[in-house]
């Protein structure tokens, strides 16, 4: 197998992990914070949040590396949809390093957290969607 398929490989599976561990903050967590008392959902929530961080924070060096070996395949192409693929995805990689402080600047909201998450859920999704039609356009 070669260096490019196992890259391609490490990437997408990266890339999945990464929005699994997304979409459980985003759809799974409300729904325990609504079923449990405060005080168990904040046990819960530490529990898994820090485990949950632990892992995405090696599992994003693998996802930016895996796309920054994949992207330099096809810098004198100048694909533009790859381009934007590739800037949305370092953003979003690279931001996840950031949410406890956005979170703890912002906790003052209620709303704030809940849309941050589908936002980062959404510009997650439309990565994939990029992924898969930036080479039939």
């Amino acid at each position: 197998m070669s260096l490019f398929i196992t890259a391609k490989i490490i990437h997408i599976l990266s890339a999945i992990f990464f929005i699994g561990v997304v979409s459980f903050r985003t759809f799974i967590m409300p729904v325990l914070k609504n079923t449990y008392s405060k005080g168990v959902y904040k046990n819960i929530d530490i529990l898994i949040g820090t485990k949950a961080r632990n892992i995405i924070k090696i599992n994003n060096i693998f996802l930016i590396f895996t796309g920054l070996y994949l992207f330099s395949f096809y810098i004198e192409k100048s694909i533009l949809l790859l381009s934007i693929k590739a800037l949305m995805g370092l953003i979003v990689a690279l931001t996840f390093y950031f949410v406890p402080i956005i979170m703890n600047k912002f906790n003052h909201f209620s709303w704030f957290s809940p849309l941050f998450h589908y936002m980062y859920f959404s510009l997650m999704i439309s990565i994939v969607i990029l992924s898969q039609i930036m080479f039939y356009s």
